[in-house]
């Protein structure tokens, strides 16, 4: 069976999700930068800030000098996970085979789904559309046998509009195209290429690949398939996302505070504690993110014996994690706990603990939360054992 790939690529895909957040934006040259306090970076740029020279790399001071109306924005992942998600929920309605390519990019195998949605063609079509009328998130898209092709489509006609090669015209649509649009080739070997006068995939093909191996080596093999359009990779099946309570908070004020960090782990922890008791759930796993001033993130994983649910419990388990992970003088931006592997708690009682006592106080909690709101409980430091 012929093969249907199709590959959306959300050019500037930072500036895209800042611009569906806030449409004004797209009236400023825009960048994301790292939200250090010395020396910012940026990573993304807008159409308009490239116009003024503005590119990825630059210092935020040094773009600003150079264009003194740029609007910086802090990175937001929390923003382009729902955005990632969205993208990955929408494209599994037309196909079980859904990959992520990197930020902004998917790819969505269509083959033999034409008898419930239509052609290929008229499904990337609508699936572009849909994108940027739901979300606001203009887009590129590419239909080709492959995902190598379908890849360079979306290259191609960026940055908004489809792009389809049909099955067999993968080399002629390859051929015209410059060296640096071939995808997996990094740019060394293309400077290389420079050297030998080559610019051009056309170029390439009239050189065989034992000649190619001696101007290149070993990566003669990628670039003679890849000129091709040969691509045997197949889009990976989307598994299903695990069951699992997340809860974040964004500190306002960036603190390496470790008693005010605590603070806020407390308190979403008491959110995550909530939400399991009413599903009846503890979990066995726990993740903890840090995120720092300066976008770096440091995470720590652990897994318990039996499955918890209790706030203390809980936060006795993450405040051990947070003394690991938080070894860094940087004041700290983001918090986010995770809790997987749910399950009815508990798995083994343990006739020495106090878990009755913890129960019994957790629903005590929960019921006043209940009938005086969330706030009405806080922390007053680390809570000692029941």
């Amino acid at each position: 069976m012929q093969r249907n790939i199709l590959h959306i690529n959300i050019v500037n895909f930072y500036i895209a999700v800042a611009q569906a957040l806030n449409p004004k934006l797209r009236s400023y040259p825009v960048a994301v930068a790292t939200n250090g306090a010395v020396r910012r970076v940026i990573l993304d740029v807008s159409a308009r800030a490239r116009e003024a020279g503005i590119y990825r790399g630059m210092l935020l001071d040094t773009a600003k000098r150079k264009c003194p109306d740029l609007v910086a924005l802090d990175p937001a992942p929390y923003e382009y996970r729902r955005a990632t998600n969205a993208l990955m929920s929408e494209g599994a309605r037309f196909s079980p085979r859904v990959e992520p390519a990197g930020p902004g990019h998917v790819f969505i195998d269509l083959t033999g789904t034409t008898r419930l949605f239509g052609r290929s063609i008229d499904v990337a079509d609508r699936f572009r559309k849909q994108l940027k009328t739901k979300f606001r998130l203009e887009n590129a898209a590419g239909l080709g046998t492959n995902k190598l092709v379908s890849k360079v489509a979306t290259r191609v006609i960026k940055p908004a509009g489809l792009c389809t090669v049909m099955a067999g015209c993968e080399q002629s649509f390859m051929s015209p195209l410059p060296i640096n649009l071939m995808p997996g080739i990094d740019y060394t070997i293309i400077r290389q290429l420079y050297q030998f006068n080559l610019r051009f995939i056309n170029e390439i093909l009239k050189i065989n690949q034992d000649t190619l191996a001696q101007a290149v080596g070993p990566v003669a093999g990628d670039i003679f398939r890849i000129s091709r359009g040969i691509d045997t990779v197949p889009v990976r099946e989307q598994k299903e996302p695990e069951p699992c309570v997340e809860t974040r908070k964004v500190l306002h004020e960036h603190t390496n505070d470790n008693t005010l960090i605590q603070k806020e782990l407390f308190c979403i922890i008491s959110q995550a504690g909530a939400q399991l008791r009413k599903q009846g759930l503890g979990a066995r796993r726990l993740h903890l993110t840090l995120t720092y001033y300066d976008s770096l993130q440091y995470s720590r994983t652990v897994s318990l014996p039996s499955p918890l649910n209790g706030d203390l419990s809980l936060f006795e388990q993450f405040r051990k994690m947070l003394f690991a992970v938080n070894k860094r003088r940087i004041r700290v931006s983001n918090i986010e706990i995770r809790l997987t592997e749910l399950s009815y708690p508990y798995g083994q009682l343990d006739l020495f603990s106090n878990q009755e006592k913890e129960d019994n106080l957790m629903k005590v909690m929960d019921s006043v939360r209940n009938k005086y709101g969330e706030k009405v409980l806080g922390f007053y430091g680390v809570p000692g054992r029941i």
